[in-house]
């Protein structure tokens, strides 16, 4: 899950796995068993297999992933046949998973078409993350095994293969994406069309949780009654004089670091950093000392209106720049050329192999 400052910080909404998302997070994981395996095949991209390890490692990833957004550990008794606007949760990782692995094969494919290959500079970082993986198990090659094994089914050697075949596809997609150029003119036209989104504002805020923050289980009725009691006092004291970040330090459950611990309890931020509700309420026509509360998943948000800035065009520019080249990439390479090549490298899959291996998987 994600640190302390996700008390307040922006979640994934919903629990449905994006398939995009899922694509490129997959693809800097480096987990995925491409070539290496070869003791059962469930299908095929072009003339590339997809081994039975290959979908159940990328399965096993974004069943763990769901887990998270759905915020329980507990894969034993989870429901996977529980549905999600409209299909399942073992319908939308299958889903996932597959569109993956047939858009992970193509940018091989296309890497190997267009010569790319690997430099010394390359291997020389997947050694040393091969090292990395071993120092995380306490030194010992052995134990590093033993943990992908157990995780994966995978050894440390098919590990660094794929890691090789994965920089190899990545280093194809960043040579793709280099080709997109930015003008000056876009980024200022986008700044002066869009100038609000960049504002930042500024709250201090008291969080009173409504469920456990480490485990994600939410409180009974009757704690939860008790928050929204304590939440309502401390706005009354508030709005009566009372000092707010003294309260902040004293009474809330966000710990986060540049919050509450070193800020009393003063956030200050972006369009887009936060969840939906914290942010709505802050972005929203506020005066210096409006006061209310948010309720969002993790409790009861006792908000203070500081200020709204602007913020100068220098200082988002770069930032502006990055996200008009991301949707250039996405529109012109992963929209355009992937559903292209989709056609040209259709997936085919083994349906009685599959369904052997979900029954494994989904117990």
């Amino acid at each position: 899950m994600e640190n302390e400052n996700a008390k307040v910080k922006k979640t994934s909404k919903g629990l449905i796995i994006g398939i995009i998302a899922a694509i490129l997070v997959v693809a800097v994981i480096a987990v995925v068993v491409i070539f290496s395996m070869s003791s059962g095949d469930v299908g095929k991209v072009g003339d590339l297999s997809i081994s039975k390890e290959e979908y159940m490692v990328l399965s096993k990833f974004n069943m763990s992933s769901f887990l998270q957004n759905a915020q329980t550990q507990d894969s034993t008794n989870f429901d996977w046949n529980q549905k999600y606007q409209g299909s399942t949760a073992k319908e939308q990782i299958k889903k996932a998973t597959l569109d993956s692995i047939q858009e992970i094969k193509i940018q091989l494919i296309k890497a190997k078409e267009a010569g790319i290959k690997l430099e010394k500079a390359d291997l020389d970082n997947i050694e040393a993350a091969i090292n990395q993986r071993i120092q995380n198990a306490g030194g010992s090659r052995a134990e590093a095994e033993k943990q992908l094994k157990n995780d994966y089914g995978v050894s440390l050697n098919d590990y660094k293969e794929v890691y090789k075949e994965l920089v190899l596809s990545q280093k194809y997609i960043e040579s793709e994406r280099n080709k997109i150029k930015v003008t000056d003119d876009e980024i200022k036209k986008q700044y002066d069309e869009h100038k609000a989104d960049y504002d930042k504002v500024t709250v201090t805020h008291i969080l009173v949780a409504t469920q456990d923050l480490q485990t994600g289980a939410a409180f009974t009725e009757g704690k939860k009654k008790e928050a929204k009691e304590k939440a309502e006092n401390l706005l009354k004291q508030i709005q009566e004089g009372a000092d707010m970040q003294e309260l902040a330090e004293k009474n809330s459950d966000d710990k986060a670091q540049d919050g509450t611990v070193n800020n009393k309890g003063v956030y200050t931020f972006g369009k887009g950093e936060m969840v939906s509700q914290f942010e709505e309420w802050a972005f929203a026509n506020h005066k210096a000392g409006d006061t209310g509360i948010v309720e969002t998943s993790y409790g009861y948000h006792v908000m203070r209106f500081e200020k709204r800035e602007e913020t100068k065009f220098d200082d988002v520019k770069d930032t502006i720049k990055s996200t008009i080249l991301n949707n250039k990439f996405n529109e012109e390479f992963l929209t355009k050329k992937l559903d292209s090549w989709k056609k040209e490298f259709p997936l085919k899959k083994d349906e009685d192999a599959l369904a052997k291996i979900d029954k494994t998987l989904y117990k």
